[in-house]
């Protein structure tokens, strides 16, 4: 066990001896904390009703799409994640093998997160890479 102690993990499940399974790692911590903030609508969480991001389901996909999702998850992680020292956000597209493409795709209607973050008390940057997809009609 580490300084910061474990937490529960997110999304709830068990591990091998049937009880609670919990993260001890501080980048586990940290991005388990970056994925509930991104899934996380406001207002779900009646204690912190300020907590995730607005609904974008019937928003346009457009640059301008794009630069409001990647300001407002970054302004959520800032204010609720005290593990991280700088952000930066940036909204692209997942290719089929995975990798993230940096220019959004209208016709695709999917919006991948690229989170760049680094911890405090570390000066090495870390990523991960959140999908976010929107069903379309077609």
């Amino acid at each position: 066990m580490n300084i910061q102690g474990s937490c529960l993990s997110f999304p709830f499940r068990a591990d091998l001896r049937g009880t609670l399974a919990t993260v001890s790692d501080r980048d586990a911590m940290i991005r388990e904390s970056i994925a509930a903030i991104i899934e996380t609508r406001k207002g779900e969480r009646v204690m912190l009703p300020d907590y995730g991001i607005a609904d974008y389901v019937f928003s346009v996909v457009d640059g301008g799409f794009a630069a409001r999702l990647g300001y407002e998850v970054k302004i959520q992680i800032e204010r609720y994640e005290p593990l991280v020292a700088s952000v930066q956000v940036q909204a692209g597209t997942q290719a089929e093998d995975g990798q993230f493409i940096s220019r959004l795709v209208v016709d695709e209607q999917r919006v991948a997160l690229l989170v760049t973050y680094t911890a405090r008390g570390s000066n090495m940057p870390r990523n991960l890479v959140y999908p976010l997809w929107r069903l379309s009609d077609a």
